[in-house]
């Protein structure tokens, strides 16, 4: 194999282990796998083939374009849209047996008229507190509003309305009580609209964070996100699960500066000593973001070695002065091991998530 100058290796054992823990952890309610932006910049394709091997029988996505590749790719299990599809894509909705997010009473009367040749599958969503999508429901005093919307939804002849959810906003927070005032106004929801005789289906409410800490609230369904991956959503390490990507670049030239020489653009970092070092062959524009210049660490032959200088868009300079016998070709590791996704974030500002769909496309994965 030849080498590449940068590559994200996923450890297909890894996301295996991660999803039975927690298909175990969740029993008996279903495991919702998210796979939205590549599967959190894993490659979605790949992951769901891996997923679709171990029993998961739906995904989520973003939108219909990510879903339609998953079908191009020979995904067969049923893909939940999370956003709201243009009306103008209601063919490629039924075409492909998506299950499509409804947000709205107007949003479903627009899927409604749109009459294609089979009933749109969907997912009713309750604005619960996030403020962001879904039938407001607040509060209990919502309750009966939103009821009205969800009956008046399920009546639509050219809607299969099988499912509802809504979306936690605090539950990776320390100190969380927002999490059981959503989960009461939900329930409440529910059960308003079971006594009316509505069959609700798959109602599902946990994300990643919530699926830990509130496994009362796991009902028929959980959506998993960054848990497949191996990370927990707070940041914090998690040892019942395994990271799954692994970022390596290589070493492409070694230089030795003299006190007084500088590193990068605008000549930011000055050597203090003479010093060596390596120019990697990694940079923002294979996502490894321009904010951990001199503030994060690689690994070398087993050591750590600075980011010292500017970022550059496809390299990146650290200090090797400690590594003996580092040269051209040697593999450096960006992050997924002795460097933790978590370690990197925090020195950004930023959480997990966002550094691992930073991982461009230009960055091959390899699967392992």
């Amino acid at each position: 194999m030849s080498e590449k100058r940068a590559e994200a290796v996923i450890c297909t054992e890894n996301l295996r282990k991660n999803y039975n823990f927690i298909k175990e952890l969740v029993y008996p309610a279903k495991v919702i796998s998210v796979v939205k932006a590549e599967a959190y910049g894993h490659g979605a394709a790949e992951v769901c083939r891996i997923l679709q091997s171990e029993g998961c029988g739906i995904f989520a996505v973003a939108t219909a374009d990510e879903g339609l590749a998953l079908r191009r790719a020979g995904v067969e299990s049923d893909i939940l849209i999370l956003g709201v599809t243009p009306v103008s894509q209601c063919e490629i909705l039924a075409e492909n047996a998506f299950i499509q997010t409804v947000n709205s009473r107007g949003y479903a009367e627009s899927l409604n008229a749109a009459n294609v040749y089979a009933p749109i599958r969907a997912h009713i969503k309750i604005d619960t507190g996030m403020s962001r999508l879904g039938l407001y429901c607040h509060t209990k005093k919502d309750v009966k509003r939103a009821a009205d919307d969800a009956e008046y939804i399920h009546s639509l002849p050219n809607l299969h309305t099988e499912g509802i959810y809504t979306h936690f906003a605090c539950s990776d927070e320390e100190g969380d009580i927002m999490t059981e005032k959503q989960f009461a106004s939900f329930s409440a929801l529910c059960a308003e609209c079971e006594s009316r005789g509505i069959n609700l289906g798959l109602r599902h409410c946990c994300n990643s964070a919530a699926i830990l800490k509130y496994p009362h609230m796991h009902l028929d369904a959980v959506r998993a996100g960054i848990l497949l991956y191996g990370l927990a959503p707070d940041g914090k390490e998690e040892k019942r699960l395994e990271p799954v990507m692994r970022v390596i670049a290589r070493v492409s030239q070694v230089t030795h500066l003299k006190k007084g020489d500088t590193v990068s653009y605008g000549a930011t970092f000055t050597a203090e000593r003479d010093m060596s070092i390596a120019t990697v062959s990694i940079g923002y524009a294979d996502g490894i973001p321009r904010l951990l210049s001199g503030r994060a660490d690689v690994m070398i032959r087993g050591k750590r070695a600075r980011i010292i200088g500017r970022i550059c868009m496809d390299m990146c300079m650290v200090d090797i002065t400690n590594i003996g016998d580092c040269a051209p070709g040697d593999e450096v590791e960006i992050f997924g091991g002795t460097v933790s996704v978590n370690e990197l974030a925090e020195r950004m500002g930023t959480i997990n998530y966002e550094l691992l769909c930073s991982v461009k496309n230009r960055v091959p994965r390899r699967y392992i």
